[in-house]
């Protein structure tokens, strides 16, 4: 009993290894049957375009196939096709041209972003550029003014100096004159004295004679 067991399994693993894959025709739905004849009772209707495993190929024209549901029976082997079906195939390339459209309009999206992008960075670049002379004229400017704030203040101490130069000029001055004032002063002071004196003497000096 075990040996019948084990071939049985051997020729089930070989009939699932010869499995083929084929396609029901492109009609409404057909009959799959228990048996090789229309005298089986019907087991399950196969929509068209179903793809089913055929598991043996039988001389009466029948096929013994599987569903993808795991379901196993005979259909006639001329509904079998080595192509889906021409509905299918229709519906596959459609599919395929809408992913298609789909690309397309994501390459245009794409290359409309990428061309915004391309003025996005020329603007950038511009601004950019306009910064970097702004920033060197504000160098130039910071060093125009420190040399400027420079020259103000060695000219102030220059205006300082020479103010200081003209009051003590002034302050010279003044005292030259205050002195003067008091030497012409003192001098007619002396003036006043010696010459009442010399009268004097003259009248007495001509009185002797």
């Amino acid at each position: 009993m075990r040996l019948i067991f084990v071939i049985i399994g051997l020729l089930a693993c070989a009939t699932t290894a010869l499995a083929d894959t084929r396609y029901i025709v492109d009609q409404a739905t057909l009959p799959m049957r228990s048996g090789q004849s229309t005298s089986f009772k019907i087991i399950g209707m196969l929509p068209s375009g179903m793809a089913v495993d055929v598991l043996e190929q039988a001389e009466s024209g029948y096929s013994r196939i599987r569903t993808p549901t795991g379901k196993e029976g005979w259909i006639l082997s001329r509904y079998l096709m080595s192509t889906p079906a021409a509905r299918d195939r229709l519906a596959a390339a459609e599919l395929k041209l809408t992913k298609l459209n789909e690309l397309i309009q994501q390459k245009k999206q794409v290359e409309a972003e990428r061309d915004q992008l391309k003025d996005v960075k020329a603007k950038l670049e511009d601004e950019l550029s306009r910064i970097r002379k702004t920033a060197a004229n504000a160098v130039q400017i910071a060093e125009e003014n420190k040399a400027l704030k420079a020259s103000t203040a060695t000219a102030q101490t220059e205006l300082e100096s020479l103010r200081q130069q003209t009051r003590d000029i002034r302050s010279g001055a003044q005292q030259r004159w205050f002195m003067l004032g008091g030497g012409a002063i003192l001098l007619g002071i002396l003036l006043g004295l010696i010459l009442p004196r010399l009268k004097v003497r003259r009248k007495s000096q001509w009185g002797g004679y």
